[in-house]
């Protein structure tokens, strides 16, 4: 079980899944919060979900160049993670969604 807020993606410079957040039981409210540095003019981040930690879906997406913003969903799942889709521009960005869930 982890403790909320739980960091996915952390410092992430391509594009890929971040770290799986195992939330101990089903939660049905999911909401990643997206940050980064070095002004990128393109990110977009999935947020994702699965029941075993090994079969994984989309919930939503969401993309944007102006930070922090939110992915938010409403689906039950115990297994979250933010997938880091796009990430285009400024000069070597990074990338960080931490994930908390009710």
């Amino acid at each position: 079980m982890c403790t909320q807020p739980a960091v996915s993606l952390d410092g992430a410079t391509s594009a890929g899944p971040g770290e799986t957040v195992d939330l101990g039981r089903n939660y049905a409210k999911h909401t990643a919060i997206v940050t980064a540095t070095s002004s990128p003019t393109n990110v977009e981040v999935g947020l994702e979900f699965s029941h075993d930690g090994t079969n994984w879906a989309r919930f939503n997406s969401a993309n944007g160049s102006s930070f922090p913003f939110a992915v938010h969903t409403e689906r039950v799942a115990r297994y979250v993670r933010a997938n880091l889709l796009t990430l285009s521009g400024g000069s070597s960005p990074t990338v960080t969604a931490t994930i908390a869930s009710t």
